[in-house]
């Protein structure tokens, strides 16, 4: 047994291994263990906090009828949000947003994701879907109807400032504490004889991928600028299998965004489909590169 198998051995516990991957067989010896770094999400916190500077800048802009003063970038974004209120209200806030969730989604970067995309969406329809209640509310009071006064109960309350503020804070905090339990939701490991990729998110999105090294035709190293400065980075097994299936995965798209009319809505940039998703690589682990040479190794003794 080499001197990097050892080492990486003697630091693990074999035990609590096999117990998080119950498809590891008895002929199979657990070697590596790991999971995504705790700055691997640093994307994702940072656009929470984005959304979250968002609505605040939006409550102040609401609640106050002056900027601060000698802050003059601050000044001109709260006054563009101000501006941006005086004309449309809270319609225009939510669109921001809507726009907002389509940029982010178009970039097709680790914060792109279905999850991420759906809380953006959710941002701007709160909003949004308020605002047209109370215009429906409005209208059907005037003609004199009841009905959808009767069915919520009272009288739908105009958007107040302090909402914004509250959106914020609420769709920040749930934001983070997703992140947290979607970073926490991916294990790796490596045995003898194959690696080893878990997914376990929200108790049924969950997948099992075993790749034995016979079918392994080269591994990628691929940190990112944070990964080189905290020291982690994606390793991703190259194999026929995934070749094949990002192909056919790509004429798909091309098919679907070409028969359907909205597909403005769904066009992202291209990019390479598993660079940012911790289901298909060993995503932002830690000391990628002894991880490489351990995974070379043991290919080279399979």
């Amino acid at each position: 047994m080499s001197e990097i198998i050892s080492s990486f051995r003697s630091k693990l516990d074999i035990q609590g291994v096999r117990e998080k991957f119950p498809e590891i067989s008895d002929s199979e010896t657990p070697i590596w263990h790991g999971s995504p770094a705790l700055m691997s999400m640093s994307g994702k916190y940072t656009l929470a906090g984005l959304v979250l500077l968002t609505h605040m800048v939006f409550y102040w802009a609401a609640k106050y009828d002056t900027v601060i003063e000698g802050e003059a970038n601050l000044n001109l974004v709260v006054g563009i949000a101000k501006t941006i209120i005086d004309i449309s209200g809270v319609f225009g806030f939510a669109i921001l947003m809507l726009v907002f969730a389509k940029i982010n989604h178009y970039l097709n970067t680790s914060t792109s994701g279905g999850w991420t995309t759906s809380w953006l969406l959710i941002n701007g329809l709160i909003p949004l879907i308020w605002h047209i209640s109370t215009i429906i509310n409005s209208f059907l009071m005037f003609i004199g109807y009841n009905g959808f006064d009767n069915f919520i109960g009272e009288h739908i309350p105009v958007w107040r400032d302090w909402y914004y503020l509250m959106l914020g804070l609420l769709s920040s905090l749930s934001a983070i504490a997703m992140t947290i339990h979607y970073r926490n939701s991916f294990q790796y490991a490596i045995t003898d004889k194959r690696v080893h990729i878990r997914k376990k998110f929200l108790y049924f999105d969950s997948s099992a991928i075993g790749i034995p090294f016979e079918k392994v035709e080269n591994l990628k190293v691929e940190p990112s600028v944070i990964g080189r400065i905290f020291g982690f980075g994606n390793i991703h097994v190259i194999t026929d299998g995934i070749k094949s299936n990002v192909s056919e995965d790509s004429d798909h798209n091309k098919q679907t965004s070409s028969s359907n009319p909205l597909k403005w809505i769904f066009i992202k940039r291209k990019n390479n489909p598993s660079s940012q998703d911790p289901s298909e690589c060993l995503y932002c682990i830690k000391e990628p590169m002894s991880v490489y040479a351990l995974i070379n190794q043991l290919i080279d003794n399979s």
